[in-house]
Parts: C-alpha cells; structure tokens; sequence
C-alpha cells in the first residue's frame, strides 16, 4: 500500500473515476448529434432535388403547351392527355402531321438525382475579336500580315502555321488561325482550309469557320437557284416565340422538299427555345428533308454559350440540340467530344453518332438588305497601287455622314504601299470635328496589316465572324 500511495496510484479493481463517466456521456452525445445533423442533410438535399425535379417538369409543360397552342390555333385538334405524376414529364398523344412527333417528350427533363462525381473544364479559348482589335498588337501576326500585304504568300502562310504548332502566343494563338484560315480562303486553297478546320475542331472543341464558295454553290439540291427555297430566318432571340416560326415551317414542309433555315441573327438561346428547334429538326430528319442551314456554326456557339460540363440544368434539350446540329454539319469529331460532355454532365451513355440521310448543305448568312447598306461604304475587292480616288470616294461619302462605315466584307488584300497611302487619305477625314470612320468585317489578314501600319489609330477596326 506504501507504493501505491508513494506514486498516487490506485488498484486496478477500483471503479473509474467519476470524472471520467461524463467523458463517455458526452461521447454518447455527440454520436447522437452527428446522426441527428445526417438526417438533417439528407433531408435538405432531397428537397433541394424535389425543387429542381418541379423546375424540369415546368419547362417540358412550357414547351407541349406552347406546341399545343400552335396546333390548335393551325385548326387541326389535339387531344390532349396530360399524365402528371410524380414519376415522369407531362406526355400527349393526337395526330398532327409535322408536329406528330412533338407530342412525345423526344428529351428527358433532368434533375441530379445524385450528386456529381465528375467536374471537368471546357478548356475553349474564347476572345473578342473587336478588343483584339483595337489593344492587342503581336510583332509575329503583323509580320505575317505584311508579308502578305507584299505578296510573299507562301512565306506568310509558313510563319502562321508554325505559329499555330508552336502554340506559343497565349490568348492571341486564335487569330493565327483565322489569319490562315482567311489566307486558304483567298487562295482558293479549299483542301488546306478542310484540312485545318479539323485540326481548329480537335483543339477548340468548337465549329470551324465555313468555306465560302465564290461560285454558285453547286451543291445547292438539285441545281435550284438557293434564293428560291422556301426557309425562314430566325430572330435574335431562340425562345418560345419561335413556335410561330415553326407554324411556317409546318406549312412549308408540307409544300416543299428542300427547306433552308438561317440562323445567322441568333444572338442569345433559352431552354425552351432549343426544345421547340430540337423537335422540329428531328421532324424534319425522319421526314427525310432536304436542308440549307445557313451560319448553323453560330447557332452551335450560341447553346454552347449557356452550357457547363457538369452543371445539370432543368432540362437538356440544349445539349441535345447541339449534337442534333453537329450531326448536320457531319462534324464527327466535334460530335463526340460534346457527346462526352454531355455523357459526364448528366451520367450517361453517350449518345452514337448518325450522319444525316437526308441532303444537308451549309451556306454563308444573308447580305445585310440593301437598306441596311445606304450608309456604308462598301470597300473594292483590293486596293492596290495608288488610292487618290478611293480616297477621294470616301471622302465624298463623308461629308454626309458623321459616322464613316467602310464595309469591308469582299475586301480580301490591301497592298502594302496602299496601305500607308490609305493611312494619309483618312486623317484629314478623322480629324474634322465630329467624324469618326470604322472599318466592318475586315479579314484578319488585313485588320493586323492596319494594326501594323497605324489605321487603329485614326479609325476603329471590327473583324468579320468567322462562323
């Protein structure tokens, strides 16, 4: 006992000591609170799910009524069977023609059912061609810009394709490829500008520019002249007002083989938007018509611009949409990258790739109309050797306009000698009180020929969209 009490220990039968009880009980406690706190959260996700499962079924709602409202107002009735339950999207069934496959739900609403395990990054450089413009000046582009400007073509073309291997100009790096792009087009070098647009799909994941025929497209369906092929154009804005556009194109697919829809003044898209063109797109896929898409690249871009890999939105008519028109356009690689995407986005299998059995051509947006042209100047194909008349020219169309629009869309060289000439001919102009000039749809090629020679300085430059 005299140890035990030398070192303050007790024997190893004695009971612990009541400070030690309440340790255990708070332990105790705790487990139970950490129980408590899961359950909690299992319930906050599973209204956090439930939330997001009424949002999906609201916009496929959204988008039968509207398709709905159409059929009826065409005078042709639909029965309609609304099924809403908690298990499933609203579905009907009637007969309608152009729209009898719009009655079925052809995507499904999404919701996480379960949290995302996979996040990746898009990886798309993107930039503004009219900032790139006006403050960015690269030594390497100007170089070639010039050498362009003194006809050494094939030197020029050789500088911008070793600048693109190289990948060693940062956020520049994509105006090297439009500059070539732009110089395969001048020369007519359709091969080499294929050819590169594949290598721009693979690194990018994004469409391609679009090779412009300067001839009558030959490839029009059978030989008919394009202006006449009943189409529509759709508006700035791809929401649910384009059911009224899709009533048209219901009575034209009714009356034509060959449709042709322009989707170069699309600015902005929305989910119900991108539900009603998809359904319509797959209408006219098993109707087996013949399509011209016109700038379907900027259609790509514009789904594409509310899209996030990972990010589950109310519904995935967008992605679907987009992989609908990439199939159009046969753009393979392309396809299956976004499939991937859109595989990880939403757990699933990638949808396959079908090339379209029907005649699909790509064609270049409409002109501006001809009013839309009264107050711009529209610049020569080339400017060369001396420019005291076009100079002159401009200078005439100035004195009635304040706001000085040189369109550029056929200007494809400026020589370099011009080029300094066309510089002193325009100060005089930008100097007058309250003028001020711009250059519209300028090629690469010759927008860092101005940067190069100081054009930037007495007039703003806007590149032409490569779509």
């Amino acid at each position: 006992m005299g140890i035990f009490k030398l070192f303050g220990k007790k024997p190893d039968r004695e009971e612990p000591s009541s400070s030690e009880k309440p340790v255990s009980k708070k332990t105790r406690v705790k487990k139970q609170n950490t129980v408590i706190g899961q359950i909690q959260d299992d319930e906050a996700l599973t209204h956090s799910l439930t939330e997001k499962k009424h949002i999906a079924r609201a916009t496929e709602r959204k988008i039968d009524a509207i398709e709905f409202e159409m059929s009826r107002d065409m005078g042709r009735p639909k029965s309609l069977s609304s099924k809403m339950n908690t298990d499933g999207p609203l579905t009907r069934t009637g007969p309608n023609q152009f729209h009898s496959d719009f009655i079925a739900t052809d995507f499904q609403s999404t919701v996480a059912l379960n949290l995302p395990t996979t996040e990746l990054l898009l990886g798309h450089t993107e930039i503004n061609p009219a900032t790139m413009a006006q403050t960015e000046s690269v030594p390497l582009l100007e170089e070639a810009a010039i050498l362009f400007a003194t006809s050494q073509v094939k030197v020029a073309e050789h500088m911008l394709r070793s600048a693109i291997d190289l990948d060693n100009l940062g956020s520049a790096a994509t105006l090297a490829w439009f500059m070539l792009f732009d110089l395969y087009q001048i020369e007519k070098n359709q091969y080499a500008f294929e050819s590169l647009s594949l290598d721009y799909a693979g690194k990018y994941e994004t469409s391609p520019p679009v090779w412009h025929n300067s001839e009558t497209n030959i490839d029009a369906p059978e030989s008919k002249d394009e202006s006449a092929i009943p189409g529509l154009i759709f508006p700035s804005k791809l929401d649910g007002d384009i059911i009224k556009l899709l009533q048209r194109l219901n009575n034209l697919s009714d009356s034509s083989k060959v449709l042709k829809l322009d989707f170069g003044r699309v600015k902005t898209v929305d989910p119900v938007g991108c539900g009603l063109l998809l359904r319509a797109m797959r209408n006219l896929k098993k109707t087996k018509h013949d399509l011209v898409l016109v700038a379907a690249q900027n259609l790509t871009e514009q789904i594409r611009s509310i899209l996030e890999v990972g990010r589950r939105d109310e519904t995935e008519a967008p992605w679907l949409l987009l992989l609908e028109v990439l199939q159009l356009l046969q753009l393979k690689e392309v396809f299956e990258e976004a499939s991937i995407d859109y595989c990880v986005t939403f757990e699933v299998s990638p949808p396959a790739f079908e090339a379209p059995t029907s005649k699909v051509t790509t064609a270049v947006a409409e002109p501006i109309a001809a009013e839309e042209n009264t107050d711009r100047f529209i610049m020569p194909r080339t400017i060369e050797g001396s420019t005291d008349a076009l100079v002159k020219q401009i200078a005439a169309h100035a004195k009635n306009h304040d706001l000085v629009i040189l369109d550029c869309s056929q200007l494809e060289r400026v020589e370099f000698g011009a080029s300094a000439q066309l510089l002193n001919g325009l100060v005089p102009i930008s100097g007058t009180k309250a003028k001020s000039i711009q250059f519209h749809e300028v090629n690469y090629l010759v927008m860092h020929l101005f940067n190069a020679m100081g054009l930037k300085n007495v007039a703003a430059i806007f590149p032409r969209k490569q779509s």
